[in-house]
């Protein structure tokens, strides 16, 4: 899935030319650990971002969790149910044995708000699946995306996941958890509208 995301963010770059509202900035709290997370791409076009953070214990060539942060200009005014519903369209395309919870909508700090899932039985060409979890905020300058990708057992044919021991299911369990309790509690936006005391 990270080509995927490297791809959407190369495609509209070209679209990428307004300024960043004053102050208006999308906070992620450090992922929780140990091991700490490190960053391994920053990318920017104009007021556009890209980011992905890894564990420090893994590397850029053969790493199975990453943590993406990235922000669509030319999306703004887009409902983030909206965005993601693309994104859950684009994803059948990568994934043998897809299912999809959401998008659940809320509204968060003074701004809309939607959570989903996506379970990949198997990404297409690789021996996993992936679990991805996402959040995306409409603020008034962008479109904001976080996503945690969780590589687990390949299941080509979807349905439950397969885990060959119970450590392993257990492992998968606390991250998917990790991961939900991170992306509501530890990721915000401030700016103009923010009503959330963090930005104070």
């Amino acid at each position: 899935m990270r080509t995927a995301a490297l791809a959407i963010f190369t495609a509209l770059t070209v679209a990428a030319t307004a300024s960043a509202a004053p102050g208006e900035h999308l906070v992620l709290a450090p992922y929780p650990g140990p091991p700490a997370w490190k960053l391994i791409t920053n990318k920017a076009v104009g007021a556009q971002f890209y980011r992905e953070q890894i564990p420090a214990n893994q590397t850029v060539a053969k790493f199975t969790d990453i943590l993406t942060s990235q922000n669509f200009p030319q999306q703004r005014g887009v409902h983030p149910s909206v965005y993601l519903r693309n994104v859950f369209q684009a994803a059948a395309g990568d994934c043998d044995g897809l299912r999809v919870n959401g998008p659940t909508a809320a509204q968060e700090g003074g701004y809309r708000v939607a959570y989903g899932q996506v379970y990949c039985g198997q990404q297409k060409g690789k021996p996993f699946g992936v679990t991805i979890f996402f959040k995306a905020i409409s603020g008034d300058d962008a479109l904001y995306s976080v996503e945690r990708d969780v590589q687990v057992p390949a299941n080509p044919a979807g349905g439950s996941l397969s885990f060959a021991n119970q450590a392993q299911m257990a492992a998968s369990m606390k991250d998917q958890t990790t991961a939900d309790s991170y992306l509501v509690k530890s990721v915000y936006l401030c700016g103009a509208r923010a009503t959330d005391k963090r930005c104070k």
